[in-house]
């Protein structure tokens, strides 16, 4: 029972171990990625290390050797430890041997480190080895013994893990606020000892990820700037080659596809000379195929989509974003009237999912099980209806249809809770968007008091002067009250301009002291102010969504639809068709 529970609450961890997608940004991209010659020279020193891991194994040997001798405990762990994680890339089985003899030597003897040092290192390899139940247990047995020694570090490693496992599960706001304090823990530790320089980097890039996952891509640039630098400085490289995925990931979801593909080819070059693990390389091939998709080389796509296919059951190795390969596989053989394709990728997909399902069922929601996969089923269904329809006889043909009907009974209560859903979100922001206004009031109200009090120094926070950080925030204050967002093609370099200030600062303030990015700060405007209108405007009601979306600054209705429904819950023709019955009925009681 003890061990299920572990389970449920560690596992996420394992894969944010071993399949980890980081993001890095734009500016870090241009400034560490582009140089060719420095591209090169790190190459040439990625190749070197990997030589050198191989030249360690002989001195880790010989200090083995050494150490049996003298029959000294600690000195063999330390010398099976050096190589288990020589081979840890190359040879996983025998880096599993190496931890195994750790722990049968020192699981006798009160130490601070060991075995808890062994369980953690096969944790590890049994996770990128996609065994996952054990490389759990391994992590249990490995707490156990850290709690029991006291271990403050390896705490923190545990606190480490909870805050990825927040990430997993969408709690993004918990999870940068435990990073940030793992991350001044071992800035310290660094200051003063370099040898927690590796986890030190890893902080400020798990810290980094965090900042994107909450959109404030400002901060996640200069956190992952200064994770770069570290990396390139560091004897090893930390990092370097999941730094290139990440980059190219980031590029990917700016939609800057030139530059995904110039790191992603980066990592494949440098794969050739040092070997990455098997779930980066399928990522990599995840975001080439999903680049070129979206360029509309769909032949190029599918090549590197199929590689996805093949080689995560090659390896067995499945994580959660892989669907979005399945997805576009399926989409294009259905395009393509191949059932057959079709149905095989379905099948597949139905695989992943079932395996992720076993080992991850707590990480995804309500939505992904009520909605995602009954609908593929039913896709599945229909498309065994089609092709075997000539050889069913009237039993199957009942079985399906049974089975059809238990599925849209299903789609129907679940549409039934949507809509009960959606009108509870469209009650609550009927009735509390006053209460919003009336706040927004008091809070102008406050920061025209408080522009009279000596601020608060926010210099050492952002790299912004006191006086430019309120000037900015004036600025901004005039802005909303003026209903100025408005307008058109607004972007952070021409409010900049208008604010006369530089627009690194602006986004700053913007993130800072509105806690979103700048795109979304403008969006959430826009949204609350048509909310209001739609109240009270009647002919402003009329307008088709097209007319609302221009109306209020958006160029197309996609984005107004999906900036409604990202701060309201529901979307806007809902919103319309809810409010018509409101005051339909009002006029209707007052005729």
């Amino acid at each position: 029972m003890k061990k299920s529970i572990y389970f449920v609450l560690i596992l996420p961890i394992i894969l944010n171990l071993f399949h980890n997608e980081k993001l890095i940004t734009n500016n870090a991209h241009s400034s560490y990625f582009n140089n060719r010659k420095d591209d090169k020279k790190t190459l040439l020193k990625l190749t070197s290390l990997y030589q050198d891991s191989i030249n360690s194994r002989i001195i880790a040997s010989e200090k083995l050797l050494n150490a049996k001798k003298s029959n000294d405990i600690l000195k063999m762990a330390d010398a099976y430890y050096s190589l288990a994680s020589s081979f840890e890339q190359v040879e996983k089985n025998k880096s599993l041997q190496y931890a195994d003899s750790i722990i049968e030597i020192s699981k006798n003897i009160e130490h601070f480190y060991y075995p808890a040092k062994a369980h953690l290192l096969k944790a590890r390899i049994l996770g990128s080895k996609s065994k996952y139940q054990e490389a759990m247990d391994e992590l249990i047995l490995a707490n156990e013994y850290a709690n029991a020694n006291k271990n403050i570090d390896q705490q923190y490693k545990t606190r480490y893990f909870i805050a990825l496992l927040r990430n997993n599960l969408g709690e993004y706001k918990e999870s940068l606020n435990l990073l940030k304090s793992i991350t001044d823990y071992y800035q310290g530790k660094f200051a003063d000892d370099q040898s927690y320089e590796y986890d030190y980097i890893k902080s400020l890039y798990a810290l980094g990820d965090s900042y994107n996952l909450n959109e404030l891509y400002d901060s996640a640039s200069i956190t992952n700037q200064k994770t770069i630098r570290l990396s390139l400085k560091s004897k090893d490289r930390i990092l370097y080659g999941r730094l290139l995925l990440s980059s190219g990931v980031t590029h990917f979801h700016k939609g800057e596809y030139r530059a995904c593909l110039d790191s992603i080819n980066k990592l494949i070059t440098l794969n050739a000379q040092v070997p990455q693990s098997s779930g980066t390389m399928i990522r990599a091939n995840l975001f080439l195929g999903k680049t070129y998709y979206e360029q509309d080389k769909v032949e190029q796509a599918l090549k590197y989509l199929y590689k996805v296919d093949s080689t995560s059951f090659e390896e067995k190795n499945f994580f959660p974003s892989m669907r979005s390969a399945y997805e576009i596989l399926i989409k294009h053989h259905r395009d393509h009237k191949n059932t057959e394709k079709q149905l095989v990728y379905i099948d597949r997909l139905l695989y992943v999912d079932s395996i992720l399902d076993k080992d991850f069922k707590y990480l995804y929601r309500q939505i992904d099980k009520k909605y995602y996969t009954p609908n593929l089923l039913l896709e599945k269904q229909g498309i065994i209806d089609s092709l075997e329809k000539a050889r069913k006889n009237t039993l199957l043909i009942v079985i399906i249809l049974s089975a059809i009907s238990i599925l849209l009974i299903l789609f129907l209560l679940q549409n039934i809770k949507k809509k009960k859903i959606y009108k509870q979100r469209f009650t609550e922001l009927l009735e509390g968007n006053n209460k919003k206004k009336e706040f927004k009031e008091q809070s102008n109200i406050r920061v025209s008091r408080d522009s009279d009090k000596k601020p608060e120094s926010h210099e050492e926070d952002i790299g912004i002067s006191d006086l430019i950080v309120n000037d900015i925030l004036k600025n901004l204050n005039g802005f909303e009250e003026n209903n100025s967002f408005i307008k058109p093609n607004i972007t952070v370099s021409t409010l900049s301009k208008q604010f006369k200030t530089n627009s690194k600062y602006l986004s700053k303030v913007i993130n800072m002291h509105k806690g979103k990015s700048f795109s979304n700060y403008i969006n959430d405007l826009r949204i609350d102010y048509v909310v209001e209108k739609l109240k009270t405007d009647t002919r402003f009601r009329m307008y088709i969504i097209k007319a609302i979306a221009k109306e209020i600054g958006f160029n197309t209705s996609e984005a107004f639809s999906k900036s409604f429904y990202k701060n309201t819950g529901i979307y806007p023709s809902f919103f319309l068709k809810e409010l018509d019955k409101v005051y339909l009925g009002t006029e209707n009681i007052e005729s």
